[in-house]
């Protein structure tokens, strides 16, 4: 039955995803080109919003999201913390409003057509099997949170297996705490029942709670060392506390 779901489900999404890509990398670069950043940013947005939609509906994802009063304005210093246990992750964190860059790995930018979604979404590749790459991308990413640009980042490092949080890496909290950003827990729950742990053609309640944000700029030296574990605090709380793998109907 997992295979069915997910034969059929990326059969859908496919070519759908591809046009879409393609038509959002062509205006997105186009008005880059002439310097209207924002419009190029708010098309892209809108182009991938369509594509998200129909993510969910073909892979029969029921999205619930709480806590949207808590995004901050866009060109505020951001930086997006959520739990990863699912390639869902990312649709799902766009689809509840979160438009950000992400430090992804560094593999995802050697697929085609991905390659270039990524690069017009501003994401940051990392390779984390180099200490010095790794910083080099944590500054990079910091850097664009300095110039007004949203970036999120996972924590854990990978996706969890087990669909528990694991242990979240506190050299992941530097994007934000160097550039003063302003960090977003986020707890999302469920996602890897929409794809990895597929096991029917039932609907998939998908849960995103959206926390209040702590501003790493009001924090002294003893709160800028201890953010990561009040950070993964919160999520784990939020996490529990979310229905579990249906939910709701």
């Amino acid at each position: 039955m997992k295979k069915v779901r997910l034969t059929i489900s990326i059969i859908l999404v496919a070519p759908v995803f591809l046009v879409l890509a393609l038509i959002a990398m062509a205006l997105g670069g186009l008005l880059h080109l002439i310097h209207l950043e924002r419009a190029s940013e708010k098309t892209v947005h809108f182009i991938l919003d369509i594509l998200i939609v129909w993510i969910c509906i073909c892979f029969g994802i029921r999205l619930h999201v709480e806590g949207k009063e808590n995004i901050p304005r866009w060109g505020e210093r951001v930086c997006y913390v959520p739990n990863h246990q699912s390639l869902m992750d990312i649709p799902i964190l766009y689809g509840s409003g979160m438009w950000c860059g992400l430090v992804a790995k560094k593999e995802l930018f050697s697929i085609p057509i991905l390659h270039g979604l990524l690069r017009v979404l501003k994401c940051v590749p990392i390779d984390r099997s180099s200490l010095r790459e790794s910083l080099k991308s944590i500054i990079e990413g910091a850097d664009r949170i300095k110039s007004g640009y949203p970036m999120g980042i996972f924590p854990e490092g990978t996706r969890s297996k087990t669909g528990e949080i694991a242990e979240m890496k506190a050299g992941a909290f530097k994007m934000a705490t160097k550039a003063n950003a302003k960090i977003v827990p986020v707890a999302m729950k469920n996602t890897r029942c929409a794809f990895e742990s597929a096991d029917s053609l039932r609907p998939v309640n998908v849960y995103v709670r959206i926390m209040k944000p702590i501003d790493t700029a009001e924090l002294d030296e003893e709160g800028i060392k201890d953010v990561h574990a009040v950070v993964e605090s919160e999520i784990r709380e939020a996490f529990a506390e979310l229905p579990g793998p249906y939910g709701r109907a």
